[in-house]
């Protein structure tokens, strides 16, 4: 894998196109996304520690989201209780590129929970006040991972330090929770 620096760069054309499509998010938000449009491509190895199940895919390539790897991408995340499938927000897949890029990560991200249904949402907050009745989950906005071998307070500093979005850091659990909500931290 080339490194960061040596990697060639989108043109001035294609960032301003990705800019345009992300133009409801903050400043920080865009400009974060932004620096990851810059890559000639963007993939993502995910294990679904649920389902058992590995994707491999490159979501991001020639200056655009690639439709069928996203769609790849909402079936791996779905609700694995109730097997509903709805989009994933595709900037939280660019922030965990970014966040895998800063912790110079080359293993699968192990995914304890994607997408999840309302339904599902209900029964967990029933049994856990840990779990947010208007969870980012339900939205296809939130995803909670941890990196085999990684120490996850080092995930969630490098998710803090993108500076977008929801970072919640579940140290009893082992994992951390990521959205694309507005920008705010906590622990569980």
């Amino acid at each position: 894998m080339q490194s960061q620096k040596s990697q060639p760069r989108f043109s001035t054309q294609r960032r301003a196109a990705l800019l345009s499509v992300l133009g409801t998010l903050t400043v920080p938000f865009a400009g974060s996304i932004a620096a990851a449009s810059t890559y000639p491509e963007l993939r993502l190895r995910l294990y679904n520690l649920h389902t058992t199940e590995h994707l491999d895919t490159v979501f991001w390539a020639d200056g655009k989201y690639d439709m069928a790897a996203l769609d790849a991408i909402n079936k791996h995340l779905r609700d694995h209780r109730t097997g509903e499938i709805r989009q994933i927000d595709p900037r939280l897949m660019s922030i965990l590129y970014l966040i895998n890029q800063k912790l110079g990560n080359n293993k699968e991200i192990s995914v304890i929970s994607g997408y999840r249904s309302p339904e599902t949402n209900r029964k967990l907050a029933l049994n856990n006040a840990g779990v947010a009745k208007n969870s980012y989950h339900v939205k296809g906005r939130a995803i909670d991972v941890r990196i085999p071998g990684r120490d996850t307070t080092l995930l969630r500093d490098a998710a803090m330090n993108l500076r977008v979005g929801g970072v919640g850091y579940y140290q009893k659990s082992n994992f951390t929770h990521i959205d694309t909500g507005p920008h705010r931290h906590w622990e569980g």
